[in-house]
């Protein structure tokens, strides 16, 4: 079986923020070709199809007053699709992250997408270590078996255009990684799209709580950095 751990169904003005953005498309080899026409579930199931893909994970993200809209939106998107499933979102600043897990729980959803360069909050600020609190409690006393699948794009506020303190680098991912042992962390783009090799290697070392995931990372790594990661 071959499944797609990190996908996105991006809405059309993501899309057109992303394209204006030309040194980080360049920067991160993104492919925007053509992409009016891979907008929606179908083309999406289609490209599954074509390349053997039996399944595939949806990575949405909120800002911090619509986390609930989003994670309905998408579970109804999903529901009825035979290849696609749906990871929900949480924010450190929305009021009603319990309630949303709870829902995570009775959805049957174990992947929880968190991006702190988009959503605008602080990796290492409190209300994030609350939220992660919550998070572990349920793995611990609910068995939730929630997993955090975390975007890394190392210099996004150069990028991206976001605020320097809602980075995400390999040092704050890691500490987050030894902080949190009853959770499992996914580390998105190899644990730091762009980022450089030493600061991935010294800071994501192996743990039994870290993985990472293989998207849109091998151009801006050397093949052997790459496969030293992999190992």
């Amino acid at each position: 079986m071959i499944f797609d751990g990190h996908a996105h169904l991006f809405h059309p003005k993501v899309i057109l923020n992303v394209k204006k953005r030309i040194k980080m498309v360049e920067k991160i080899g993104l492919k925007t070709k053509g992409v009016d026409n891979r907008i929606g579930v179908k083309p999406l199931e289609d490209a599954l199809k074509k390349s053997g893909i039996d399944g595939c994970l949806i990575l949405p993200t909120a800002g911090v007053h619509e986390v609930g809209k989003v994670n309905d939106l998408f579970y109804k998107t999903i529901e009825k699709s035979e290849f696609l499933y749906t990871a929900g979102t949480l924010h450190p600043g929305h009021l009603n992250n319990k309630k949303e897990l709870e829902k995570f729980v009775s959805r049957n959803i174990k992947a929880i997408k968190l991006c702190s360069f988009s959503q605008k909050f602080v990796l290492n600020g409190p209300e994030t270590f609350d939220l992660f609190d919550l998070i572990q409690e349920f793995n611990i006393s609910q068995g939730a078996s929630f997993f955090v699948v975390l975007d890394t794009l190392y210099g996004a506020d150069l990028f991206f255009g976001s605020h320097p303190d809602h980075n995400t680098t390999p040092k704050l991912l890691g500490d987050l990684v030894k902080s949190f042992p009853a959770i499992n962390f996914i580390a998105a783009h190899m644990g730091g799209l762009a980022a450089p090799f030493r600061e991935i290697s010294s800071n994501l070392t192996p743990a039994d709580n870290l993985f990472f995931d293989t998207s849109n990372a091998a151009h801006v790594l050397e093949e052997k950095e790459f496969i030293y990661l992999l190992k």
